[in-house]
């Protein structure tokens, strides 16, 4: 009996971690990642990615570049659709 009771706490604990749920960042996972985003830049021209930035809380992806006349630029993208939403000469 002794040996039960000894166990008792060591098995509502492992009881515990099993029933609580995680607490975690939850994945986006309609986003674009970053590659994605590159690959589609590059089938529109541009190039020589300087700087990537992921703004989640504006649905944006800020990025610098080169535009295919070698221009610098900078470029914001729907984090969701890929859909170029500005262009800037730098």
């Amino acid at each position: 009996m002794k040996v039960l009771r000894a166990s008792m706490p060591f098995i509502a604990l492992v009881n515990l971690m099993v029933v609580a749920p995680a607490v975690a960042d939850p994945v986006d996972t309609l986003a674009l990642t970053v590659p994605k985003a590159m690959k589609l830049l590059q089938s529109e021209g541009y190039y020589d990615f300087r700087k990537i930035k992921v703004e989640h809380d504006e649905h944006e992806i800020k990025v610098e570049a080169r535009n295919e006349s070698g221009q610098k630029v900078e470029l914001e993208m729907d984090l969701y659709t890929g859909k170029i939403l500005d262009v800037e000469l730098d």
